[in-house]
């Protein structure tokens, strides 16, 4: 006997031994490998389908497709495809997402909510660490795959941090079974949190606050989360970095944050994707991945093996509807139906893994239905009995359940709330309501509106309940808006592009070297149907419905920085000769934002950073830690073409033989810059003939009316050697 102790000790140390050299170390021990799933490419992403595959979710509605999403999101970009899991291109989604400009999309999921299924697309990255309140996440209904190009409009719920800070994020998962996001921040070198939010479809526009779940590992080993997913049923949680993928199994019915405080497993089958960020379950066996990168990627299937002894009942649907409040452990529901009701309600159900359902169906009303779940291996069942009665009397509710204008919720809706008031823009068609009672056998009568002013006119929904009596009637005042009416872009003679600052929108503002004429306006950019008219200072644009707004010309002088051959380390206080709208910031210096398309940030002044610098031959600028693409201008014209402002420094030969205004201009869709430091270098002149004297002639360089000048025995000569018709004494 003690032979057989000693033999199963050595035995189970050898396997812990195995497992140890396997797994990584998570929290401060090291984690079992599940060696239950197999690795196969199945197929590849082409570039031209999808280059920088950022995200990747399984299609809810046509079974057999995956959603995939690219790193770049702006203009036509902010598509998705549907796939094959072979590759193969069926579908694209052009996105609108009027509202929120957010791009940096990361990571997509789809889920069910309220019968329906939609898919998610999660705005989170934030590299730079610049949005915190300004994460989105967008969501529509997801429709069936077909071979077409469609565009849908999609909503957003805009969300921030609990501790008010900035995030990067590059993981967005759905479970379910709580209706609820889950969300993995990416920290570099740090520990990773999961954090969670309750989807709902009336959010708004308020900016909702994440609820910390837990800590993810111990940040020296899993560190910088790039992807994850939920399995439909809610059972396995899978998160993934570059190098593993961790899965954590739901035990019973348990919440997921629950979960994810215990220790998860390793995939053993996994193998290191260089930029591998999407992962997406398509079923509780079988999972994808691939990477984000700009040529032919493999896609990857994972397949687990299921377990035959598993009965587990995942969903349970009346009608096609699921059975409110259902929960896999609990075995029995009452079902009170309609008064009236004549037709025997169709019970059916999904089961896990291998279960194998059975369905029996009630025979008449009232009446029991129940459904029994066997495992394949016969050795385990569960029975889950729905026992169907019918109301006494007619339903009194005349509510309603939801109420939309041209197909998406009323913001502020709730069933008990009877008015509402609601702006469309100016150009668009008429409004239409539509509406979906709370109780099935309630009736609708909806009036809608024949035209809207900007007084105001009422369309109106009125419910009756089944009783035929009791009735609510809801109320919606619409109101036409102004006419847009914006100022796109506006350009000084000297090639300025002048601002509106955001803090002073009555102003357009704009500068020049000190020394030259004022300039005036050169061209300017209006939205459509705008007109423009000039008095002296005073501008006045005008839409299209005759509203006017007023703004005032501010146009100042500024004096160049006076020369050094040092280099000035910016310090916010170079405000009397760097001009930015953006302003300065203690971390990113003289500020530049990313460009757009929209005019947005051109108009507030952010793209742009003007120095007022005088006369010399090379400008060395400094970037912020971070380099950035740039284009150059002297005095408004471009100088060369695009390149990098980095740390290191970039030399830009400008040859200048008066002061000049050098302008620096983002030249990339994404990220913030900044000038952190500027030198100035003069060269010594050049083709000035040496006095045949054996005393020491006297160099004295002086800066007239702008120009650089340079006197020596008696003459004047300007940088570039030339002797000019002006004298001056130099003592």
């Amino acid at each position: 006997m003690k032979t057989r102790i000693c033999l199963v000790v050595l035995g189970l140390l050898a396997a812990s031994s195995v497992w140890s050299a396997g797994g990584i170390n998570y929290d401060g021990t090291t984690l079992e490998l599940n060696n239950d799933f197999t690795r196969t490419e199945c197929g590849t992403m082409a570039k031209k389908t999808m280059a920088e595959t950022s995200g990747l979710a399984a299609s809810r509605t046509t079974s057999g497709y995956l959603w995939a999403h690219g790193d770049e999101n702006l203009d036509e970009n902010r598509k998705l495809v549907a796939v094959t899991p072979e590759g193969k291109l069926t579908m694209t989604l052009n996105i609108s997402t009027s509202g929120s400009d957010r791009d940096d999309w990361e990571d997509i999921a789809t889920g069910r909510y309220e019968g329906k299924n939609y898919i998610f697309i999660g705005a989170v990255g934030d590299n730079d660490l610049q949005f915190k309140d300004k994460y989105d996440i967008f969501f529509f209904e997801e429709p069936s795959i077909a071979e077409e190009t469609r565009t849908v409009q999609a909503k957003y719920i805009r969300f921030g941090y609990p501790d008010g800070k900035a995030h990067n994020t590059e993981t967005l998962m759905y479970d379910n079974i709580e209706q609820m996001f889950y969300i993995a921040d990416k920290i570099d070198g740090g520990v990773c949190h999961l954090y969670k939010l309750p989807f709902r479809t009336d959010y708004g526009t308020a900016v909702q606050t994440l609820t910390e779940v837990c800590a993810l590992g111990n940040g020296s080993v899993f560190d910088l989360c790039t992807g994850g997913d939920i399995t439909p049923d809610g059972k396995w949680m899978a998160i993934k970095n570059k190098q593993y993928i961790l899965l954590w199994e739901r035990q019973g019915s348990e919440s997921l944050s629950e979960t994810a405080k215990r220790r998860p497993q390793q995939i053993a089958a996994y193998k290191e994707e260089k930029q591998g960020e999407s992962l997406a379950w398509s079923d509780a066996t079988t999972f994808y991945t691939t990477s984000d990168q700009k040529k032919d990627m493999p896609i990857y299937k994972y397949t687990r093996k299921a377990d035959s002894s598993v009965a587990n009942v995942t969903e349970i649907t009346i009608d096609g509807q699921p059975l409110s409040g259902f929960k896999p452990d609990w075995y029995s529901y009452d079902v009170e139906l309609a008064y009236g009701t004549s037709d025997v309600p169709v019970v059916a159900a999904q089961a896990s893994d291998e279960g194998v359902i059975t369905v029996t169906q009630a025979v008449s009303l009232p009446g029991t239905a129940t459904v029994l779940c066997k495992s394949k291996d016969g050795t385990n069942s569960v029975t889950y009995t729905i026992a169907f009665t019918i109301a006494a009397t007619p339903s009194t509710d005349a509510t309603l359940k939801a109420l939309m204008v041209n197909g998406g919720l009323i913001k502020g809706f709730a069933p008990n709330q009877l008015t509402y008031v609601d702006t469309i823009a100016y150009i668009d068609a008429l409004p239409v309501l539509t509406a979906e009672t709370n109780d099935s056998h309630a009736t609708l009568q909806i009036h809608n509106v024949t035209e809207v002013t900007k007084a105001g006119n009422d369309a109106t929904v009125v419910v009756t309940a089944q009783d035929g009596t009791t009735k609510k009637t809801y109320t919606v005042t619409f109101h036409r808006a102004d006419a847009i009416k914006k100022i796109n872009e506006v350009i000084l003679s000297n090639n300025y592009s002048a601002y509106i600052p955001e803090k002073e929108q009555s102003m357009i503002r704009g500068w020049y070297l000190a020394g030259e004429a004022e300039p005036t306006i050169k061209s300017y950019k209006l939205s459509e149907g705008t007109s423009w008219q000039q008095e002296g200072n005073s501008v006045t644009i005008t839409g299209a419905d005759g509203s006017q707004a007023v703004y005032t010309l501010d146009i100042h002088p500024v004096e160049p920085v006076a020369f050094s051959d040092k280099e000035i380390v910016c310090d916010g206080s170079e405000s009397v000769w760097i001009k930015s709208a953006y302003g300065w910031d203690s971390s990113k210096k003289w500020r530049f934002s990313k460009t757009d398309n929209d005019y947005s940030r051109e108009i507030a002044g952010k793209t742009h950073v003007e120095l007022f610098l005088p006369a010399c031959d090379t400008v060395v600028l400094t970037s912020m830690n971070t380099e950035r693409d740039v284009r150059i201008a002297i005095n408004g014209v471009p100088f060369g073409d695009k390149v990098k402002l980095v740390k290191a420094g970039l030399s830009l030969a400008v040859n200048r033989s008066a002061q000049f205004m050098l302008t620096v201009s983002s030249a990339q869709s994404s990220g913030d810059g900044g000038i952190a430091a500027v030198r100035m270098i003069r060269k010594a002149p050049q083709g000035i003939e040496e006095t045949q004297s054996n005393e020491k002639t006297l160099t004295t360089k002086i800066l007239y009316n702008g120009q650089l000048l340079i006197l020596r025995g008696g003459h004047t000569y300007n940088t570039s050697g030339q002797l000019l018709q002006v004298t001056f004494t130099s003592n």
